[in-house]
Parts: C-alpha cells; structure tokens; sequence
C-alpha cells in the first residue's frame, strides 16, 4: 500500500515534507494502516467553514498539511466571506461576481497621499514560507496587482493554473468549477494595503502613521472604519490588543468631530454640519451625530401646547361635531416643523442615511404620542362619548402627519412608510378604544330597550285605538322606509347631552309633511329632526308593544359607532383584523339587541295576551283586542326588519361580503330573521285559535235554532243569517290585517289553516241543529256566503272543501227518500272531501229523519232491519 488518505487522496510521490514534522519511520507506520479502518471523510462545506474561524497568518500552515487543505485554502468561498465581512463584496443575482465593486470602495494611500514613503508590504513580498494569497505565476496574459480584475479572472478562469502543479482529481475538478481566485486576489490587495495601517496600532494610537499620512478628516475616518472592519478578521494572533487600541481612537476621534459638529449646529453653519455629519457617517454611521441633531431640536422642549387647553376650548360647531381647536394648532405646529426639518436633514445628511425617518419617529414618540396620551386619559375620566369622538379626531390629525410626511415634506417618506409610521403609533390606543366601543353601543342599545320597557310599564291603560286600513298601513310603512334610507345616509349625530326621544303624542302629526319632503328640505338633521320627521307617518297607532323609535335609536347609535371605528380600517396585519371584527361585532349587537330583547320578549307578550283572550257576549267582531295587537305587531317587526336590511345594504355592504354564509355577521342575521319567523309563527298559531274560536262563539251565540227551523214555510228568505255574516266579517276582518306583514308563502299557509280549521267549525256548527226542508234553503245561503269568503282569499288548495258543503246543503233541500240515499251514496260528487259516512251524518240532522230512515237506510244498504228473519 503506498498511499495514505487523511481528509482525502495524498499521493506518495509528493515529499513527506510538506508535512511539518513528519519522518520516514512514521510514514512506513501510517501507511500499514488499513483502508477499511479509514474514519470518514468530512465533506468540503463543513471544512470550509471551520476554515473560516482560523487567523489569516494560520492559512498557510493549514495549506501544508494536505492538498485537499490547500485546494479549500484557494476555494473563493472562504475569501468572499473576509471580503463581506469588510463591506467590498456583493453577491449579483446574475452571478456576475467579476463586476464586484473592490477598487472604489477602500482608500488606496499610493495614489491619494502625496509625499507617502512606500508600502514594504508590496506584492513581492513573502510574507510567509507559503502565501495562500500569492497569484499564480506571471504569464504573457496574466495581469500584474494593478490590472483590470476583469482581465485577471478572464486569465484565471483555467482552473489547472489555479494551483501550480497540483494534479487533477474528482474533487479538484469538483472544487476548481466555482473557483475563479478573484475573491482572493482582490482580498491580497486589500491585506497588502492596510495591514501596515493595522499593526501600527500595536504600540501607537493618537500618533500613529495613519495620521501622519492622511490629513484630511474625511480620509482618516474612512480609514479609521476600514481598519475596525479588518481587525474583526481575526487578523493576528494578538488582534484582540490591536482592535482595543484601534476602539480607542475611534473613540477620540468621534468625540472631536462630534464637537466640531456641535459646534456648527449653534451656529447653524450647514456647511459645516455636513462636512462633520458626512465624516462621522463615513466612520461608524453617524449614529451619535444623528441623536445630537435630534435631541437639540427645539420641537421637543420649546413648545407650549398643553393637552388640557382643549378642555377650556372645546365647543360645539354649527355641523354638530366636536371643534378641537387647540389639538389642531398642536398639529399645524408639529407639522410645519416636519417640513422645516426635512428641508434642513436633507442639505446636512444624505438621503441613504434615513435621518429623516429617525427624527420622525422620534417626534411621535416623545411629541404627539405624548401629548395624545394625556388627551385621551383625561377624556375618558370626563366623559366616555367625548373619548370616543376624541380618539377618532386624534387619529384622523395623525393620519394627516402621515400625508405630510410622504406629500408635503420635501424630501420625505413614501406613503407606505409613513402611514405603517403613524399606524404603529397609535396601535397602542385602539385596544382600549375597541373594547370602548363595543361596550357603548352595548350599553345604548341596552338603555333604549330599558326605556321602552319602562314606558310600557308606566303606560297608563287607553282605549283601543282606530285601526289603521291596511291600504293606509301599506303607504306609510313605505314612506317610513323611504325617509329612513335617505336619513341613513345624512351625517347625523347624536348629542351627549340630547334628552330622549319625544313620544309619539307630543310631536304634531300633519299628514301633508311627510318625512321625505323633511329631510331633503333639511340636510343636516339630529336626532330629534329624525324622530319627528318619521312620526309623521303615524305608525303610532301600530306601536303597541314594539317601537320604531326605540329601534331608530339603537340603529343610529349603532351607525355612528360603526362609522367611527370604520375610520380606522386602514390598519394593516393583525389590527386590520381586529377593526374588521369589532365593525362586524358592532353590527352583531344591534342584532342581539332587537331580536332577543325587544322582539321576542313583545311577540312573548303578545302571544300570552292571546292565550289569555276569552270571548264573551259583549265581544264582536271589531272588538279582538288581541289578535289586533298581535297583527300590528307583526306589521311594526316586519318593519323593523326591513329598517335593518336597509342598514345591512347600504353601511355593512362595505366591509362584508354578502355572499359568505361563514360570516359572523350573516350568520348573526340569519339568526335575527330566525327568531323572528319563529316568533310570528308561533303568534300566527295562536291567533288563528283564538280567531276561530271567537267565530265559534260568534256562531253559537247568534244562529237561532228557527233559523234553520222556521215555524212558517213561507218566511224566510235567501239572505245569510245574521250569524254567518258576523262570523265572515270577523274573518275578513281579521285576514286583512296580516297581509303585507309577511312573505307570499307564509300569509298561504295561515290563509290555508284558517280556511281549514273554519271548515272544522262548519262542519261541527250545522250538526248542533235540526233542519227542515224550507230550513235547507236558509243553510244553504249561509254555505255559500263562507265559500264565497274563502274563494276571495285564493288558495286553491282549501276551496275543495268548501264547494263540497255548498253541494252538501242540498241534502236539505231534497223531498224523496230514494233520492236522499241515492245522493249519500253518490261520494264522487264531494271530490274525496266527504266520505258517505259523513254525509249520512248530516242527513240525521234533518227534520224528518225519523219518518224516512227507512228508506234511506233500504236505498243504501238494499234491506232494512225488518228483512232480516232466522229460519
């Protein structure tokens, strides 16, 4: 075996002198070792970066140990990383690292010094027994140390010059395809040239050649930043003495010219602040030059704007808004200083310097931060609604410094900057001010219900009022509908300090000035204007147990709080979302409100009211209190409703999408409109009982036994008796009441179950009374003035029934027995709506049944009980 592989191939043709120490006798001894007990091999990139942490001045020793060593030694990687470290390096995402800028970007003493002796430290130089830094050997194309880089790596670009004499293998050939030696050479250039620099500050500091031979403060500094940048390479084996000293001067050096800088600012000599800015940015940033312009800026202790004048100041303007007059020239002042000193930071810094985004953001903080900060605290120990108009007004002044700052100050921030400035700052307000909100429109719309609530209980009992005509009831709804849509979209607002809603009977109700001519005669309207305008309508008459005031209150509490928060929705990230969520939680309270605490518990109401309703002899058929009750109520929820469909249209339409059914707020809604389907529904329910149950006591106080039973033949007539009248009025009546309260399916359905219960009653009705034959003619009037009535509601589905009774009147009317039983046993006649059971039920109620049983019993059956004999 003559190889040995330690980290890679090492060919036994190469002199074992190359590794330091190693003798004949302990290669013979390495060589026995076996290749299958060889340890594996660590991959070039976990080298390569433990390369990294090595002193330069330890690079050629490690170059010796091995090829493979010095094949990573020469690999670009390893000084690309010095030269970024240094600042001279940058990675093109073209990969055109020819084009990196080295040459202008650190100072070359040979050509900017004059009279300066020469570097030792030449490119002849060797500066140990092996150079991982020395270029390859001249030849006739190959460049000297001051050629074009370009040309150089277009030279170099053969990998098999890389390393003179080094035979090609797999990993070679591996390592050569992204090693151009550019990053190395031009590191060598800059080694060469500051490393005399560098280890001058071994042993002197204020006096060091750098000094000596840079004069001008602006090359020193430059310098001074290059040879810190360098130190940090790990340079020398004592770099750590040498970059403490190097720290030192800096330190002197900064001080100085900060004091000339300060100098110049009291003197307001721009030249000067410019040449000393442009020095100490050059040395280190400029940090501490920046922070002392700052902090001498007169906008941070010279202003005398106190955030408590504003409580002296503030007033009430004609458009009903809040006037902060003292905030406002607080900001007028803020931002004409903005301006004056974007002017002056962009004549003293340069623009890459971003001073201007730092003496902004110190202005928010130690400036408008502050005195908002006191505004707002001491709003809210006043008044609630003061904060919360307070906080909108702060917002909308900070968000006009933010327009400033990217439009009117020159030069200035972009717009996303400056609004993600301002939004920062005052993100540490809107969590507060959020749960504010929700909590004042909670408690309001609370309140609105405890009123209402409370004037029901205080409401003294009064005569039943004049029932509105449902053509009357159609138009004002719609012109109640109408003026609320248009006074939606005014900018309305509701006082602090107004006092409630007056009530209907004190607000003057002339017909001729309708709403609609009020608010487009008068565009700015509070509340108050708002209220009186609709009450024109006189829905008063159909606000028993709900209130269309107490509904418009909440619903513009509701829109003024959306309407706040809703100038808040420029907020970006996680901000943005929770002013999304808190409108949508705004608009979710005005639903919570109106369906479980002020529909539900009125329709409760009104359902036990009905269940509680007992018809008696001094009712008539305009006297069901409570079934009027109920209907009107349906009529004001179905308003209320309608009023809350327009306010989801034209306010929640801009932050929602109707068409998500995941949405909260949809979801709220359809909850909302649940509760009310359900709660008419239950109310329907009950009122048809007790409707047809006030009929049945209708009929069976009314109808008179003679009526059907007359003594004489010869009087009666064929008019419906008084009680079919009174009972189909009452239906009518009532029937009337519902239509336009409800959708199409819905008024079928309780049309149908009226229709199919007051058959029941009929039925149950004519079977109490005993019928003659002249009494026929009477029922059969009555039967058809009820078919009548049913026919008038349309519902195909029950007039079946009712054609059926017309037809089963004829039973009374019918002389001949035979004919009688013929006519029970013809079922078809009755469309499957009677069965012959049935009718020979209602032929027993006629006045001869005794006397024609028999043969009525004999057509139907074909024997009669006498022909039955047992032999």
């Amino acid at each position: 075996m003559d190889k040995f592989d330690f980290f890679g191939s090492f060919s036994s043709d190469l002199p074992i002198s190359v590794i330091p120490g190693m003798t004949s006798t302990k290669k013979s001894s390495m060589i026995q070792v076996s290749q299958k007990s060889q340890p594996p091999t660590l991959p070039p990139d976990l080298l390569i970066k433990i390369i990294k942490h090595l002193p330069i001045t330890s690079l050629p020793n490690f170059a010796c140990a091995c090829r493979r060593f010095k094949v990573l030694v020469y690999d670009d990687e390893l000084w690309e990383h010095r030269l970024k470290k240094l600042g001279v390096w940058k990675d093109y995402g073209n990969g055109d690292i020819m084009n990196a800028p080295v040459e202008p970007l650190y100072v070359n003493a040979k050509h900017t010094v004059k009279g300066k002796d020469n570097n030792k430290f030449n490119d002849d130089s060797n500066l140990f027994e092996f150079d991982p830094l020395a270029s390859p050997p001249a030849s006739p194309t190959t460049p000297n140390n001051t050629g074009n880089l370009i040309d150089f790596a277009l030279t170099t670009a053969n990998s098999n010059s890389l390393i003179p004499g080094l035979p090609l293998d797999s990993f070679s050939q591996k390592s050569r395809s992204s090693s151009t030696g550019i990053a190395r050479s031009s590191f060598k250039k800059i080694y060469l040239e500051l490393l005399p620099y560098y280890l001058d500050f071994k042993h002197r500091r204020k006096d060091s050649r750098l000094f000596k031979e840079y004069n001008d403060p602006s090359d020193q500094s430059k310098m001074l930043a290059r040879l810190l940048s360098f130190g940090k390479l790990n340079i020398t084996l004592d770099s750590e003495q040498i970059n403490n000293a190097l720290e030192t001067t800096i330190e002197y050096f900064e001080n100085s010219a900060l004091h000339h800088f300060e100098l110049a600012y009291n003197a307001q000599n721009i030249s000067e602040m410019q040449k000393w800015a442009t020095i100490l940015l050059n040395l280190n940033g400029g940090l501490a030059c920046i922070q002392v312009f700052i902090q001498k800026n007169s906008i941070f202790f010279d202003h005398l704007y106190d955030p408590m004048d504003n409580f002296t100041c503030l007033s009430i303007s004609n458009l009903g808004e809040l006037n902060y007059m003292q905030m406002t020239e607080f900001f007028n002042y803020v931002e004409e200083e903005i301006k004056k000193q974007a002017l002056l930071i962009s004549q003293i810094f340069p623009q890459d310097a971003d001073v201007f985004y730092t003496f902004v953001e110190r202005v928010v903080e130690d400036v408008i931060i502050e005195y908002i900060s006191i505004f707002l605290e001491e709003s809210y120990k006043r008044d609630i609604m003061l904060y919360l108009k307070t906080v909108v007004a702060a917002h909308q002044r900070c968000i006009h410094v933010a327009k400033v700052l990217w439009k009117d100050a020159k030069p200035g921030l972009t717009k996303i900057r400056a609004e993600d400035l301002i939004y920062q700052m005052f993100e540490p307000f809107m969590d507060k001010y959020l749960k504010e909100e929700l909590n004042y429109v909670k408690i309001q719309s609370g309140e609105e219900v405890e009123k209402w609530n409370q004037k029901l209980i205080n409401k003294s009992m009064e005569a039943q009022q004049d029932i509105l005509n449902n053509a009357n009831r159609e138009v004002y709804k719609r012109n109640y509908l109408t003026s609320f849509r248009k006074i939606l979209n005014l900018p309305t607002v509701r006082s602090r300090h107004s006092s409630p809603v007056q009530s209907s009977s004190n607000i003057s109700r002339n017909k001729r000035n309708s709403a609609a001519s009020i608010a487009s005669s008068n565009p700015t309207l509070n509340i108050s204007d708002i209220q009186s305008a609709l009450s024109n309508a006189k829905l008063d008459k159909m606000q028993q147990m709900l209130s269309l005031e107490t509904a418009l209150q909440m619903v513009h509490v509701n829109k003024d709080s959306l309407r706040r928060v809703s100038s808040f929705t420029g907020y970006p990230d996680k901000m943005g979302y929770r002013i999304k969520e808190t409108l949508e939680s705004i608009f979710i309270i005005l639903l919570q409100t109106l369906g479980p605490l002020h529909i539900k518990p009125a329709f409760n109401t009104a359902i036990k009211h009905l269940g509680d309703f007992k018809s008696d002899l001094e009712s008539t058929s305009s006297d069901l209190a409570p079934l009027v009750e109920f209907f009107e109520l349906v009529h004001i929820a179905d308003l209320i409703q309608q009023m809350v469909q327009v306010y989801y249209d034209e306010e929640m339409n801009k932050f929602i999408d109707k068409t998500d059914f995941l949405n909260n707020c949809n979801k709220e809604k359809k909850i909302f409109e649940k509760i009310l389907d359900e709660s008419v529904a239950a109310g329907l329910n009950k009122g048809i009982q007790v409707l047809i149950d006030h009929v049945e006591f209708i009929l069976a106080t009314e109808q008179k036994p003679e009526e059907f039973k007359p003594a004489n033949d010869d009087s009666f007539d064929l008019q419906p008796t008084k009680a079919c009248i009174d009972a189909v009025e009452c239906l009518s009546k009532h029937t009337k009441l519902v239509v336009g309260c409800s959708d199409k399916h819905t008024l079928d359905v309780f049309f149908q179950e009226i229709g199919l219960r007051f058959f029941g009653t009929i039925t149950k009705h004519i079977r109490k009374f005993t019928v003659s034959l002249s009494g026929g003619f009477q029922v059969i009037s009555d039967l058809n003035h009820y078919c009548s009535f049913i026919i008038s509601l349309h519902q195909p589905n029950i007039t079946p029934y009712f054609i059926a009774l017309k037809e089963l009147g004829n039973i009374y009317i019918i002389s001949n027995a035979h004919d009688i039983g013929a006519f029970v046993r013809e079922a078809d006649r009755f469309n499957g709506v009677l069965r012959a059971e049935d009718v020979y039920e209602f032929c027993q109620k006629r006045e001869d049944w005794i006397i024609i049983k028999k043969e009525v019993d004999k057509e139907l059956y074909g024997l009669k009980a006498d022909d039955c004999t047992i032999m």
